[in-house]
């Protein structure tokens, strides 16, 4: 499978210093919003997860979704329980510090090889994570990462500061080639797409 540049690469791998800047857990996630839109914006992940399993955020940072998403569900009735990969191996330790029961279902590696243990009932990344022309390849090798029976989720960060409206993740799914089973979006105004492919 071809991989993304080195350009690419060294751009997501930069990340990691900017997100560290801050002690704040949010900001550490890559998000200046506050907890209230933290939550508006990322809580319709949920939608997409109708019964309890094993969750894997595919660029989990610092562990700071995953955990949010864990107590979220448990309001719900729902038990996830979560698992991650990140290519900073400092933004993994800092996952791992603030899971330490699940440090070893966090991993450090690139997605682009990294083999997974075993198989998920959900795999959460986003469509950020590859160059345009490869997302739907990478897309394909992540459904092999989850359990029959379980859903690949995508997810698409819009930019209140920046003007930048989320894609419609329905839309880019379905353009390469993929079965959408439902979507959702977050934030008002909406800043955050998520759809979800059943596999």
């Amino acid at each position: 499978m071809k991989r993304p540049d080195r350009d690419f690469m060294e751009e997501m791998e930069a990340l990691e210093a900017a997100y560290l800047a801050s002690d704040d857990p949010i900001r550490q996630s890559g998000f200046s919003g506050g907890a209230e839109r933290w939550r508006a914006e990322r809580g319709p992940i949920l939608d997409a997860v109708d019964r309890s399993g094993d969750f894997l955020d595919v660029g989990c940072a610092n562990g700071y979704l995953l955990e949010c998403l864990v107590t979220w569900a448990a309001e719900a009735g729902l038990e996830l329980t979560p698992h991650g990969l990140e290519l900073g191996s400092r933004l993994i330790e800092t996952a791992r510090r603030r899971l330490p029961a699940h440090a070893a279902q966090l991993h450090h590696g690139d997605v682009w090889t990294w083999q997974p243990p075993r198989t998920y009932d959900y795999v959460y990344t986003l469509s950020h994570i590859a160059p345009v022309g490869l997302l739907g390849d990478l897309l394909r090798r992540l459904q092999g990462w989850v359990s029959p029976g379980g859903r690949l989720i995508v997810g698409d960060y819009g930019s209140r500061s920046r003007g930048i409206d989320p894609q419609d993740m329905r839309l880019v799914l379905t353009t390469l080639g993929f079965e959408v089973a439902g979507d959702a979006m977050g934030g008002d105004p909406h800043l955050t797409a998520f759809a979800w492919v059943d596999c």
